[in-house]
């Protein structure tokens, strides 16, 4: 009975329900959008970091983390890139040669690191041969060929088959330096690591460095890249003289924004629900203001103050309740669609690209977000109710009565 009181009471004023319900639907939309797109902006960051940069798990010789010395190399490095691309989790491996050194053209020279990988292998772990927006990634047999970021080529003045040179140290400790023939030139998501790095052919590099089938670097990608962690214990304890690295430990930043992401977009749409209780509230008290010789009348036929409290809480419920559905679907409709399309940013900024997020941001909408939301929605409600229905037992059915 007091559920159909309730819910004839707050279409009494269509209107003012009608705003509430869309101020709930809206302040969820607002809250839950904001949501899915951070987490779609992590998730692009986590995926360019894991294709271009780190992979999934990475191998080294441990004291090659602390300066990139020339001769800190993984000894039969090719053994263990073979044995992984055998493993049933492994997707892909691939062995690299890097080293630093300094890039320069005819009129500049810029400081860069050199990656010197086997063409084949590096396409089935890096995303690079699908960035080259000029020429392609490597071409047939040619010796010495460089592929570039589009930010370094600009930087240097240098064009698709320009030549330029590499210098750098070598196994032996003396300055060494190679000239190479542009081949390619691309474009990531992050402009930073497009213009700090360059790739050359693994063979070219080790005849120029004298480290002939020696590696570095050893990057695996994961079938499943949720195993990381898994995966990575087994194959340290088999290597336990290497240093075997998942991509959370490599980019530790990256981990711990991805793990905090969840708690700060609670606190926004928190933030955003509190604003949305301000506005129940003030609703809710002139709804029970207008109504007072309404509770008078009640309080006066028998019903007590508990069931005219339940009674308001009931319809600021109700009214949450309608909108907190037209806000979910509202927000699945506009998330569905954007994730498909993406929002693109670069018409009002590059700023993006420069701490390596991509200027198109695809939203993200996880199913989990839906229940914790919805409930402090409802939450929201109930504590918005709470102060408006107190004001209403304070009156006293007689003086309520007689109210014009």
């Amino acid at each position: 009975m007091l559920f159909k009181i309730a819910w004839r009471n707050i279409w009494r004023n269509r209107t003012r329900s009608l705003v509430v319900i869309a101020a709930v639907a809206v302040g969820l939309f607002a809250g839950m959008f904001i949501m899915a797109f951070f987490q779609g902006a992590i998730n692009q960051e986590i995926d360019s970091m894991v294709q271009t940069q780190l992979s999934h798990i990475q191998f080294h010789n441990p004291a090659f983390i602390d300066d990139k010395g020339v001769n800190d190399t993984i000894a039969n490095g090719h053994a263990i890139v073979n044995r992984l691309k055998k493993d049933p989790d492994v997707r892909a491996a691939s062995g690299r040669l890097i080293t630093t050194g300094m890039i320069s053209s005819s009129s500049t020279a810029s400081g860069v690191e050199i990656h010197g990988v086997v063409p084949e292998d590096e396409k089935s772990v890096s995303s690079i041969s699908k960035d080259v927006i000029e020429g392609t990634y490597f071409t047939g047999d040619r010796k010495n060929e460089i592929v570039m970021g589009e930010k370094l080529a600009l930087k240097l003045g240098m064009k698709l088959h320009n030549k330029i040179v590499l210098t750098f140290q070598s196994k032996t400790g003396d300055l060494t330096a190679g000239s190479f023939r542009i081949a390619g030139i691309f474009r990531s998501r992050n402009s930073s690591f497009d213009q700090m790095t360059v790739f050359t052919r693994f063979d070219d590099l080790a005849e120029i460095l004298g480290t002939t089938t020696e590696m570095h670097e050893i990057a695996v990608v994961l079938k499943d890249g949720q195993k990381s962690d898994a995966v990575a214990g087994g194959l340290k304890r088999e290597y336990p003289s290497l240093l075997v690295q998942t991509w959370t430990e490599l980019s530790p930043q990256m981990a711990l924004l991805s793990s905090i992401m969840d708690q700060m977009m609670y606190i926004i749409i928190g933030i955003i629900l509190l604003a949305l209780m301000f506005g129940i509230i003030n609703t809710m008290l002139m709804a029970v203001l207008e109504r007072q010789r309404e509770f008078g009348m009640l309080m006066a036929i028998g019903m007590n103050k508990p069931r005219v409290f339940m009674m308001i809480v009931l319809e600021s419920v109700m009214l949450t309740c309608a909108g907190v559905p037209a806000g979910i679907l509202f927000t699945a409709l506009t998330v569905g669609s954007l994730a498909k399309h993406g929002i693109d940013l670069s018409a009002f900024s590059q700023a993006l690209s420069q701490y390596g997020f991509s200027n198109f941001i695809y939203p993200v909408l996880k199913q989990s977000m839906f229940v914790p939301v919805s409930l402090m929605t409802a939450l929201t409600a109930v504590l918005s109710a709470i102060y408006p229905a107190i004001k209403a037992l304070r009156f006293k059915p007689a003086e309520a009565i007689h109210k014009i």
